[in-house]
């Protein structure tokens, strides 16, 4: 099921039903090897297409997404599902109602056929029991690979994430498919399982700009105003730590810009380099908070949080100072131009297992490697969307960051159609 446009007007055509999408969706799910699920539930989905069904033939028409399978990812509550959070036991909750993002897809007809995989508390950048559509041998990347598996596999057209420190961006570029993080506050966060909650925001994954867009109008982001005429390419050499096919896709992302009349030029973003240390502080303070302390966890995530239970007052607000001024110097670099492009992530998706990966000369920890490109719009609440490259091997992400969401996704429509009209 590669996006909304052909299954959308099938149903509107009558040459097929809510019901058989969702079934074909369930039964993709059901012989998936990507470990994308965690949880399904034929039965309550396959009524809620019948609902679809019923509507569409009296004549009522929710939109793009009625009768469309999603999957959501399980941090997030759907009612009559256990959020687990992909916990062993910490946190399990049977939700009562939906999480507001879900409410939102659920009143726009979309019809949710089971939750996704994430990493554990979605404290990581790697999602266990989760393989790569692209390479079965690789990583989906975290926290909310299970959702970029299920849209880059083709089971469902459109998936909710969650991203705090990049964990939609970074399985996005891994996966080949495109993720969007909202601007912070964008969405309520209720029904959602806490992080960081000064960082946590909601995220959606889908195949094309399109499809994230009719799923944003869902959710009641606003769409973009104006017109994207500069995009700067943020020049810092933190920056430029990159494996050279994802340097080879940032300059062609900036080729298909400007063969579209848009001005690109090199921008510095003043204190951007202090985004990844000043993030990991605050989500190991704030996640403290929620969690610790934890019983019932991995020892990965419980050793994150004896950590974030030792940050100092003074530690944590010398990270919330050092966000202001790099919030200041995004701001001020935003004013130059109307979006800043940045890899999705600095590398291609590791095999299964490894715990460093080479980058720029140097073997750097896979988690680290993961965060230094989406730490910048993940601790300043930026809005940012990682869009696939044309590529020839695994998939390479370039993200957009704009101070809006439907600027970031303008950015990313332009990328997108760009490639595609792009010969091969």
């Amino acid at each position: 099921m590669s996006g909304l446009a052909g299954p959308g007007a099938r149903l509107r055509s009558g040459a097929e039903t809510s019901r058989s999408l969702v079934e074909r969706a369930l039964a993709a799910a059901e012989r998936s090897t990507t470990g994308a699920f965690v949880a399904v539930q034929p039965e309550s989905a396959l009524a809620a297409a019948a609902a679809a069904d019923r509507e569409l033939a009296g004549g009522r028409d929710r939109g793009p997404l009625h009768g469309i399978p999603v999957a959501v990812k399980d941090n997030i509550d759907v009612a009559g599902y256990w959020t687990r959070c992909g916990t062993p036991g910490l946190g399990h909750h049977l939700a009562e109602r939906d999480a507001e993002v879900v409410g939102r897809l659920r009143a726009a007809g979309a019809v949710v056929v089971g939750k996704t995989r994430t990493h554990e508390l979605a404290w990581g950048m790697i999602t266990p029991g989760c393989r790569n559509p692209r390479d079965p041998n690789r990583i989906t990347g975290g926290s909310s690979g299970g959702s970029a598996a299920a849209v880059a596999e083709g089971i469902v057209p459109l998936a909710l994430g969650t991203d705090t420190g990049g964990s939609v961006r970074n399985p996005a570029a891994l996966c080949g498919v495109v993720g969007v993080k909202l601007e912070a506050g964008a969405v309520p966060m209720t029904g959602i399982a806490p992080l960081a909650p000064t960082q946590d925001c909601a995220g959606v994954f889908a195949t094309s700009t399109d499809d994230c867009a009719a799923a944003l109008a869902a959710l009641a982001i606003p769409p973009r105003s104006g017109e994207i005429r500069a995009v700067g390419v943020i020049s810092d050499r933190w920056a430029q730590r990159v494996q050279p096919e994802v340097a080879a896709a940032l300059a062609d992302s900036v080729e298909v810009l400007r063969s579209q009349g848009i001005e690109v030029v090199d921008v510095a973003v003043r204190h951007a380099e202090l985004a990844p240390a000043a993030s990991y502080v605050i989500m190991l303070a704030e996640s403290a908070h929620e969690w610790f302390p934890a019983t019932g966890v991995g020892d990965e995530v419980r050793d994150l949080l004896r950590l974030g239970a030792n940050v100092r007052r003074g530690d944590y607000d010398l990270a919330l100072s050092a966000r202001s001024a790099i919030r200041a110097g995004l701001d001020e670099a935003l004013r130059r131009v109307d979006a800043l492009l940045l890899p999705g992530s600095p590398v291609v998706a590791p095999p299964i297992g490894a715990k460093l990966v080479e980058c720029a000369g140097r073997e750097v920890p896979v988690a680290a490697a993961f965060t230094a490109m989406t730490a910048l719009a993940s601790v300043t609440g930026a809005a940012a969307v990682s869009v696939p490259a044309p590529v020839d091997g695994l998939p390479v992400g370039v993200q957009c960051i704009a101070s809006s969401t439907g600027a970031a996704l303008h950015c990313a429509e332009l990328l997108h159609t760009g490639s595609c009209r792009a010969p091969s």
